[in-house]
């Protein structure tokens, strides 16, 4: 029987656990980031960033391929024996750990910030802290429900996007590569940190039902990041004129801001309260791949005690600690730096690895 036959995850369920955990808050600052980066032609950035992505996933399905029923916590002290796997373990499970508090202490601060100001910090974490508990301390299967419906039920937040366009201006986008490739280039930096979430299915792999739509799912889930943020960018880049673009911190929202109905005044405080259910799966996934790996590390059936436990020192944490805008964004980018070894670096080391193992193995 299989290790985890009882916990299956469906095709469309880990499509939308592969596209939710990579859709948060950079969202919300990703068409300015390009702009500085690349002007506007950051929405071809955006393209080699979701190529980077699916080279990635596929590097990645391809090492778990070898070991269809394990997660990659089950996988490394298999290859790197107990204590060396042990540690590398740690490293991972501090990885997603540190995916999660980062990931959930952004859109704390732009709560903070945008909506929020006199609310304290300790009312905010707790606000969040609530229902990420009720999500992650379920098995997975229940993360897959909750992606699957949370896509669907706030679809329609794409098309209100589209609305802006009546008083876009195409000239914006012209010339294409106006000051070469270079600038594309630099821009992809951007974009790989914003296709960062797709080193989940290291944990979800062996809980998928039908492994042999793993590649199909991928990149299916990249794909639908990939049109979800060229909506927000090429929407963005149409709407503000190029240096008008570069004076918003967050022009996602900014964008919002001009329309207006007789029944509703502030489109975006809707658009801002759906958000924060889909932003929410990020850093649950992030949290259930941490705390899963503390209880496989540990050799525990269940997960719950451990999403208990980081939940508590992340309240703690708040207390005593309160990160400032400019320390997030440094926290992302130090995050993006580790997001590309781990979602690219460390599947090809593990790919070399277990390819050399195995055919010595095959030899003998």
């Amino acid at each position: 029987m299989k290790k985890y036959a009882l916990n299956d995850i469906t095709f469309f369920q880990y499509i939308f656990m592969i596209h939710g955990s990579q859709l948060g808050f950079g969202l919300l600052s990703l068409p300015a980031d390009l702009a500085k980066s690349a002007g506007t032609d950051g929405w071809i950035s955006l393209l080699f960033g979701w190529l980077l992505a699916i080279l990635g996933s596929l590097i990645t399905l391809q090492v778990m391929k070898k070991h269809p029923d394990l997660t990659v916590y089950d996988l490394l002290p298999r290859y790197f024996g107990r204590v060396l796997g042990a540690v590398m373990n740690v490293c991972l499970i501090g990885y997603f750990l540190l995916g999660f508090f980062i990931a959930f202490s952004a859109l704390i601060g732009f709560f903070k910030v945008e909506l929020l100001s006199n609310t304290p910090n300790f009312l905010m974490v707790l606000l969040f802290l609530l229902p990420t508990y009720n999500l992650a301390r379920n098995q997975v299967r229940i993360l897959g429900r909750y992606a699957e419906i949370s896509f669907w039920g706030f679809l329609w937040l794409s098309l209100v996007y589209l609305y802006p366009l009546k008083d876009s201006h195409w000239i914006h986008m012209l010339p294409i590569l106006k000051e070469g490739w270079g600038p594309v280039l630099h821009g992809i930096k951007t974009t790989g940190i914003a296709f960062l979430g797709f080193e989940i299915s290291l944990v979800l792999y062996p809980f998928l039902k039908h492994k042999e739509k793993a590649a199909a799912g991928i990149i299916i889930g990249n794909s639908i990041t990939l049109v979800m943020y060229m909506i927000v960018t090429v929407v963005s880049f149409l709407f503000f004129s190029p240096d008008d673009l570069l004076s918003y911190e967050f022009p996602t929202l900014k964008v919002l801001k001009v329309m207006e109905f007789r029944f509703l005044e502030r489109v975006e405080i809707v658009v801002l309260v759906a958000y924060v259910f889909l932003s929410i799966r990020v850093w649950t996934h992030y949290l259930f791949a941490a705390t899963f790996g503390i209880s496989r590390l540990l050799g525990k059936q269940d997960h719950k005690l451990f999403v208990k436990l980081v939940s508590i020192g992340t309240l703690l944490t708040y207390i005593f600690y309160k990160p400032s805008f400019h320390e997030m964004g440094n926290m992302l980018g130090m995050f993006g730096h580790l997001g590309w070894v781990t979602a690219f670096v460390f599947p090809c080391f593990l790919l070399a690895y277990t390819s050399i193992i195995r055919r010595k193995e095959g030899g003998r």
